[in-house]
């Protein structure tokens, strides 16, 4: 049925928008992006935050001040200044970054090409089928960026914990996008796979010879 199919191209724009919104965040000092990391870590009255590709630092008072030159697979705890400081118990981390700034992208180019491909052909069953192997490809990288970023995460949250009782810290709205765009994939996967059985192309029983 042309409903499913809708639906999961509804699900794999929704997952596409948040994957890239997550990969976005923190690249440059501007509204928006400076809202979107993945972990803020705060002490006393200033604070740093961390994305995929570089961190911000800031002030309680005046907010973001500084965003560092995006760089690929950036590596938390190698960060200057307060970052680094209180990021340093995972700087031995480069390829866990690497293989999952890596990952973000498979699972992004995989939900890119479902979209073009179930829009392009009209939903027919076809290229539906490819369109679910698709985001269920990216449904499971995206799981397991989900789960890399999470440890990495909590893991660096504890280490600078560790560091001063007056260090705090939280996750952000890029880990929470990630986590709805792996659910987002799920649920477009399951449409399509619906689609296929649902749609058009099956053989009738009363064709006339």
């Amino acid at each position: 049925m042309a409903f499913f199919g809708h639906l999961a191209t509804f699900f794999t724009f929704a997952a596409l928008v948040l994957q890239i919104f997550s990969m976005i965040g923190t690249t440059y000092n501007q509204p928006f992006l400076r809202d979107l990391y993945f972990v803020k870590v705060s002490t006393g009255s200033e604070f740093a935050i961390a994305g995929l590709w570089s961190y911000c630092t800031g002030s309680i008072s005046g907010g973001v001040s500084m965003c560092t030159k995006p760089i690929p697979a950036f590596n938390w705890g190698l960060a200057d200044g307060a970052a680094g400081r209180f990021l340093d118990g995972i700087s031995n981390l480069d390829r866990v970054f690497l293989a999952n700034f890596i990952l973000y992208w498979i699972a992004l180019g995989f939900t890119f090409f479902a979209l073009i491909i179930t829009v392009m052909s009209h939903f027919r069953r076809g290229p539906d089928f490819l369109a679910f192997l698709m985001t269920l490809v990216a449904f499971v990288i995206q799981m397991i960026v989900f789960i890399i970023i999470l440890v990495i995460s909590i893991r660096g949250l504890n280490a600078a914990r560790g560091e001063s009782a007056s260090v705090s810290g939280n996750l952000g709205p890029s880990m929470w996008m990630t986590l709805g765009a792996f659910v987002a994939l799920l649920f477009s996967s399951i449409g399509y796979c619906f689609a296929c059985i649902c749609g058009p192309g099956r053989t009738r029983s009363n064709v006339k010879v």
